[in-house]
């Protein structure tokens, strides 16, 4: 199980006590002792927890839509031609300005 599905399934458990009327006080606190972290003597080795992560990565990418070929290809081309022409605007833009501001010093003498 995940952790998405985990934190999903804690949140509809809470919900369900609250439901319920969520009990004393001395079963909440017991339930909050429950749900601290394992001891540091009983985790999991950290190459373990890496190899999870990465086994859940793998899991997560295989189920993305990845795009065609011919969808890559447009995608880029639109953001070739974009690119080109915003820079193209702001290369315009600052030769304007500094036109407009070496007229005005120009001027100023």
């Amino acid at each position: 199980m995940n952790r998405e599905m985990r934190r999903l399934q804690e949140r509809e458990e809470r919900r369900k006590k609250r439901k319920d009327g969520g009990g004393s006080r001395a079963s909440r606190q017991a339930t909050a002792v429950q749900a601290r972290p394992k001891a540091p003597a009983e985790r999991t080795s950290i190459f373990r927890r890496i190899a999870g992560y990465l086994h859940e990565v793998r899991l997560e990418l295989s189920k993305v839509t990845w795009p065609t070929r011919e969808q890559m290809i447009a995608y880029t081309t639109v953001t070739m031609i974009t690119t080109v022409f915003l820079t193209a605007v702001i290369f315009g833009l600052d030769v304007a300005v500094k036109d407009a501001v070496l007229w005005l010093v120009e001027r100023r003498r």
